[in-house]
């Protein structure tokens, strides 16, 4: 990692760096780079893959409807609607 590759990406960051801080930072991106390196060693071979990181089954029940349907009346109360939508005024030409 060199000073130019550190300036190249706070570019593409759209982060402004001062120059006395430049060294510091490009050893930090050096050692977080090299500790996401170590990814790679890790043997991974007899693994299955996740789905989500979470080790833990969603929660099932059965769907039943509680709710009433109440359609008309919202649609009653609406100051335009035809018989299964609210009629708004058109926006895009």
């Amino acid at each position: 990692m060199d000073k130019k590759t550190v300036s190249t990406i706070a570019y593409l960051s759209r982060l402004s760096l001062n120059e006395k801080n430049e060294d510091k930072i490009t050893k930090d991106l050096e050692n977080i780079i090299k500790f996401v390196d170590q990814l790679n060693e890790a043997d991974t071979k007899n693994i299955e893959p996740l789905a989500s990181p979470l080790e833990k089954t969603a929660k099932t029940r059965i769907d039943n409807v509680t709710a009433k349907n109440r359609k008309e009346v919202f649609l009653e109360r609406s100051p335009k609607s035809n018989e299964d939508y609210f009629l708004v005024p058109r926006v895009v030409e």
